[in-house]
């Protein structure tokens, strides 16, 4: 079956091209993530205190890892399993291995932070082992699309994210297996290092080359020259590599150097969305608000790490790394809590024009904009980043209540944006007029 045309004006999307796995693919990723937000909120609030003082007890790193693995990982592997396929022209190589992936990621998310919340130690490693084969089996289904030839920039950025996240998934089995056999000691330094390789060279690296695509397509931008995306990636990449290493082995200049070129990569992230922004041909929306608020907590987030390394005091450099780390993390949650209101109604009105829904509940043709309500994302964002603002800001003044307030807010912030695009389909096809 030919895909379903876009209605007039809109860009062409993920979800309309013939290389794309079934609609059920990438949504069942992305509600998993949703569920993943909703869990992260309870996480946080409930280690609030830990998080605050010791951030690297077990309560403490359960939090962490709900948040890194059942929010922003899931999230992403869902929508690197939607977007590779269409930047490189070539489906999956098998859509019943992107449903294994699904049911490992989710299994490996609760797995981990289960163990280390509660126990048995074992649930560690065997999430540890678990995360591993799903990994695995993730980078070999996306290689076919990821060897096409051309894709420019976010195709060679997304061949470098997932060699990232290869990587630090399987320093993150070193650190299961760690607990219990003792291999090296696990020095803050490298807790960070193993931090940083998921956020900045997995996570990060993941969106800054998507970003190129998605934002020219929803402003219908067309920029003269990219160069801004094409250094934003390549600095990101390489800056990442150093930091990482520098912060493994405490090789105090390699990991400085390592992050003045990921400063530099995401400051041209930043000179990018700007330069997407002045030639758009579209007005600004819903997802801008995101997109904005979500490029603060990044320059939030440079300004804390900075502040960590030029202070003598080390409660205070521990407070500032931790609310890096969560800055960091509010800056790709809130983008993939804002494109994820654009993606799953685009993905959600292919699949409904293929079953032969063509109106809307007011009775005229099916649009994008039927398939969420917008007040409620609206409240899904203020409710997102003051949730975030809240974490961080608790985390930097060593308050546990604000840390507690900004996981409650995050809970309702998944809840909203759960309920909201998982119903919006629903109160389509429930308007349709009966058949006969």
């Amino acid at each position: 079956m030919a895909p379903t045309p876009s209605p007039p004006g809109a860009p062409l999307m993920p979800g309309a091209a013939m290389s794309v796995p079934p609609a059920s693919v990438p949504l069942g990723f992305l509600a998993a993530g949703g569920v993943g937000l909703i869990g992260a909120g309870l996480a946080v609030g409930l280690a609030a205190d830990t998080l605050v003082r010791t951030p690297t007890i077990p309560g403490a790193l359960s939090a962490v890892h709900v948040t890194m693995l059942a929010f922003l990982s899931t999230a992403v592997l869902g929508a690197a399993h939607q977007f590779t396929p269409v930047v490189g022209r070539r489906p999956l190589r098998s859509v019943l291995a992107a449903r294994v992936t699904l049911v490992g990621m989710v299994l490996t998310s609760w797995l981990i932070p289960t163990g280390f919340a509660h126990g048995p130690e074992s649930l560690v490693a065997t999430g540890g082992v678990v995360g591993s084969l799903t990994v695995l089996l993730a980078a070999w289904n996306l290689s076919s699309p990821l060897a096409a030839g051309g894709g420019g920039v976010p195709l060679a950025g997304l061949r470098l994210s997932i060699a990232y996240l290869v990587v630090t998934v399987g320093f993150g089995v070193v650190y299961a297996f760690n607990r219990q056999q003792f291999w090296f000691p696990l020095l803050p330094h490298r807790v960070l290092a193993h931090a940083h390789l998921g956020l900045l060279g997995w996570l990060g690296l993941t969106y800054v080359a998507v970003a190129e695509k998605l934002w020219p397509m929803f402003l219908l931008a067309h920029r003269p020259k990219a160069r801004a995306g094409a250094w934003a990636v390549g600095l990101v990449a390489g800056g990442v590599a150093a930091l990482a290493l520098g912060l493994l082995f405490a090789v105090q200049l390699l990991a400085w150097s390592g992050a003045v070129v990921v400063a530099s990569g995401l400051a041209c992230h930043l000179g990018s969305l700007v330069g997407v922004v002045r030639v758009r041909r579209r007005r600004l929306e819903l997802l801008h608000g995101f997109l904005f608020t979500s490029a603060g907590f990044l320059v939030a987030a440079g300004g804390l790490a900075l502040g960590s390394e030029l202070t003598d005091d080390t409660a205070l450099r521990y407070r500032l790394v931790s609310a890096e780390v969560a800055a960091l993390a509010a800056w790709l949650g809130l983008a993939v809590i804002g494109h994820a209101h654009k993606i799953v109604p685009f993905i959600s009105y292919t699949a409904l024009r293929a079953r032969g829904v063509t109106t809307g509940p007011s009775g005229r043709p099916l649009l994008f904009a039927d398939l969420y309500h917008l007040p409620t994302a609206k409240l899904t964002l203020g409710v997102a980043v003051s949730g975030f603002a809240s974490a961080v800001g608790g985390l930097a003044a060593a308050s546990p209540s604000a840390v507690a307030v900004g996981g409650a807010l995050l809970t309702l912030a998944g809840v909203l944006v759960t309920y909201n695009l998982a119903s919006g389909p629903r109160r389509v096809v429930a308007a349709q007029p009966p058949t006969g």
